[in-house]
């Protein structure tokens, strides 16, 4: 199991990594041949780039999940009595975990819209589904670094919780 962890944590740093460098790239070369040349050579970088962010944030969002970056959330569920903050981690997991789900389902259903009507990106005429296909593909990862996330959050609360009674004894 932690191969898997390993792999998706790799995989994920790299489409963030690279989709970044690309993106920066890109946009900098942009800016800087709009003010040097008459007319722009790259009209498709406003698609490229929002192609690579949609596959950064997707991924991106199950990084943030699986490396505990919920901050506000841990700051709210430590300020209440010990005995609630269970609740509220199974509910923020368990919220997160059907957002993601309907995430997945319409993505999906978006992916297979677009292949049946053929969709093209305009300017690079890169199939639609390639681009979207990042909704799904990453709302599914997200569903199981969540699943991951609040069981160790769970775990971790309940051995804080025997630990609190060992030291009471």
């Amino acid at each position: 199991m932690k191969r898997l962890w390993s792999f998706l944590n790799i995989f994920e740093e790299s489409i963030m990594v690279i989709g970044m460098t690309i993106m920066v790239f890109f946009n900098f070369f942009n800016v800087v041949c709009r003010y040097l040349l008459p007319q722009t050579p790259f009209s498709y970088t406003e698609e490229l780039v929002i192609l690579v962010f949609i596959w950064v944030s997707m991924f991106g969002i199950s990084y943030g999940y699986r490396k505990g970056s919920h901050t506000i959330l841990n700051v709210f569920t430590n300020r209440l009595p010990f005995r609630f903050q269970p609740f509220v981690i199974f509910f923020a997991a368990a919220s997160s975990a059907v957002l993601m789900l309907l995430f997945a389902y319409t993505g999906y259903r978006m992916v297979m819209n677009q292949v049946e009507y053929e969709q093209v990106l305009p300017g690079m005429r890169i199939p639609m589904p390639f681009v979207s296909a990042a909704i799904p593909l990453g709302a599914a990862v997200t569903f199981i670094s969540i699943l991951k996330t609040g069981f160790e959050e769970m775990k971790g609360h309940f051995s804080r919780a025997g630990e609190k009674k060992e030291a009471a004894a």
